[in-house]
């Protein structure tokens, strides 16, 4: 077999040291992840930034003119804009994917309303965008977070479904072999999940063909002890409701047509550069052995009149870390790499190893897990030619690892996942600020607050005065389905005076509002200065961790306390 290369680690002096992997010739392969999303200012000056991307790698760039620019009255087509942005991708050898979004043009609303006041203009502007672009745009993304910030008329899942129904329809009339995808701000699969029963419920099933996700909150947390995994368990938890919802779609493809990490208000910026860069490797490669087809990094550069440090660029068009991380991955894994599975790693099995079928045979891509207490000592990867890699937090590529390792993988593929453990058949789960050990149960972000351990030998983790502490649950514990828990809580003083808080979690149907809801029951702590427990009875519930979060125990004018333990349970405790 041949002796393994092993590639750098993608720390800012390796990566400057090492060639571009070229865009492939002609058009971008449809196999290929390797994407960017643009702002519309960015969109502007695309001509300067492009030509970058291509030399990155980037095979896919998402932006597209809204509707206002394209039929500024009705009736009138204005191709201009658009025709530029379809013609500088083409010249790039990039494929681009196209935005369906915009309130009606004279119709006086804010901008970033539904259209339902004319639904007839809104499908002639889908069914024209995609005949005007037929054999060139071949995807076609219906709205843009309509459960977020861009959704100026308050409209619910039910109203989306019917403007996606409408694109649906048009963009098939105009190209059958049209690609309709639906949309979501954050991780929202429950927003999809009654956008889907809506139309089922009127006797319509809503006809897509993929559905696009923006998990910026569960990307900030995977440089967090348990952080990557929420994230590597999207796909399982969306197609969980899509059986319930669209059994026929539940294999629909998924891609990630936004996600990033802002830079620019971080003091220490080469820090800031290095963790972004790392953080960018680990979200496209969980992304591709989670099954997901395709990554838009937000964004290609820097746009004047908005707000800076997401860009692979900066204004100026010098690369950042991030940039020059996204040019060494695609040449380690190529254009069009092939999931072969994943090991866990080190003492333990926490570490993170994901193989791929790569240019010249399998890569290894592989981190340590984010610390904490009780982290397991070093962990290295050996080559078949006997060089060893010690890892950390920072990914590093293998080419050709040890043929024991990569049939391992191979077994692995289609089993879950393991980090953090397995509690599909328990009926409880736990955080214990006094163990190391996963019990199911995780503290949501970096850990900040200190341990203090009291004169029985009890400890606990310190809350300050009202410091919210936010959790998730491990996702194979119950279902995304399950609506009722029992959140239990043991807490102690440290100091007369009020303490006490509310118990806030995921809401199974915000309909595009706030995704975590109060449930209303205060929690006040009784004068002793033992350990005291409290039980909150939590109804229409969806664990899905849209803000990287599942709940939170909230205080309010509270001094501060210890935290000891957290359980939640699907049945009485």
């Amino acid at each position: 077999m041949p002796l393994p290369r092993r590639l750098k680690p993608l720390s800012l002096l390796a990566l400057v040291a090492g060639p571009f992997f070229p865009a492939p010739a002609g058009a971008a392969a449809v196999s290929s992840p390797w994407g960017v999303s643009s702002s519309s200012s960015g969109a502007k000056d695309i001509g300067e930034w492009l030509p970058k991307m291509k030399e990155a790698g980037v095979t896919s760039v998402r932006l597209f003119p809204e509707w206002r620019s394209v039929e500024p009255r009705k009736g009138e087509w204005n191709w201009q804009r658009s025709d530029a942005l379809v013609r500088a991708a083409g010249d790039n050898q990039i494929e681009l994917t196209a935005i369906l979004m915009g309130s009606v043009p004279w119709g006086g609303e804010k901008v970033h309303t539904f259209p339902l006041a004319d639904l007839e203009g809104w499908g002639g502007f889908v069914g024209q965008s995609v005949a005007h672009y037929q054999g060139r745009v071949h995807r076609w993304e219906v709205w843009n977070e309509g459960n977020g910030g861009f959704n100026d008329g308050h409209h619910t899942a039910a109203d989306y479904a019917t403007l996606a129904a409408t694109a649906y329809a048009a963009a098939k009339k105009a190209d059958p072999a049209a690609l309709v995808g639906l949309s979501v701000a954050s991780f929202d699969p429950a927003y999809l999940h009654q956008a889907l029963l809506a139309r089922k419920a009127a006797g319509t099933p809503l006809g897509f063909d993929y559905l696009c996700l923006h998990p910026y909150e569960l990307a900030d947390n995977v440089d967090a002890p348990g952080g990557e995994i929420p994230y590597l368990w999207m796909t399982r938890l969306l197609r969980d409701l899509l059986k319930q919802s669209a059994p026929e779609k539940a294999g629909a493809e998924v891609w990630i047509t936004e996600i990033g990490r802002n830079i620019a208000r971080r003091p220490d910026q080469p820090a800031a550069e290095r963790e972004a860069a790392a953080a960018l490797v680990k979200l496209y490669v969980m992304a591709l052995a989670q099954g997901i087809r395709g990554v838009q990094w937000f964004e290609g550069r820097d746009p004047a009149g908005e707000e800076p440090g997401f860009g692979l660029l900066k204004r100026d068009g010098s690369p950042r870390a991030t940039y020059l991380a996204f040019a060494n991955m695609t040449k380690a894994l190529g254009p069009s790499p092939r999931y072969l599975g994943w090991v866990a790693l080190g003492a333990g099995g926490r570490d993170f190893g994901f193989v791929f079928q790569g240019p010249a045979g399998p890569v290894l891509a592989a981190w340590k897990a984010a610390g904490g207490a009780g982290q397991p000592p070093a962990t290295t990867v050996t080559g078949g030619n006997h060089e060893t890699h010690t890892l950390d937090g920072t990914p590093v590529f293998v080419e050709s690892p040890a043929a024991a390792l990569v049939e391992e993988a191979a077994a692995n593929r289609d089993r879950p996942f393991p980090w953090g453990g397995d509690y599909s058949k328990a009926r409880r789960v736990e955080f214990s600020a006094a163990s190391a050990a996963p019990g199911g149960v995780f503290l949501a972000g970096k850990p900040t607050q200190p341990k203090v351990t009291f004169p029985d030998g009890t400890s606990g983790l310190l809350l300050g005065a009202n410091e919210a502490a936010n959790f998730h649950v491990h996702p194979s514990f119950a279902s995304i389905l399950t609506r009722e828990y029992e959140v239990r809580v043991t807490v102690r003083r440290v100091m007369p005076g009020n303490v006490g808080m509310n118990l806030h979690h995921e809401v199974a149907d915000s309909q595009g509002r706030n995704p975590y809801r109060n449930v209303g029951v205060w929690f006040a702590l009784g004068n002793g200065d033992g350990w005291q427990t409290h039980t909150w009875h939590v109804k229409e519930a969806c664990f899905a961790k849209m803000w990287g979060r599942d709940f939170s125990f909230v205080p309010e004018q509270s001094q501060p306390f210890v935290l000891g333990k957290v359980e939640v349970s699907t049945e009485p405790f």
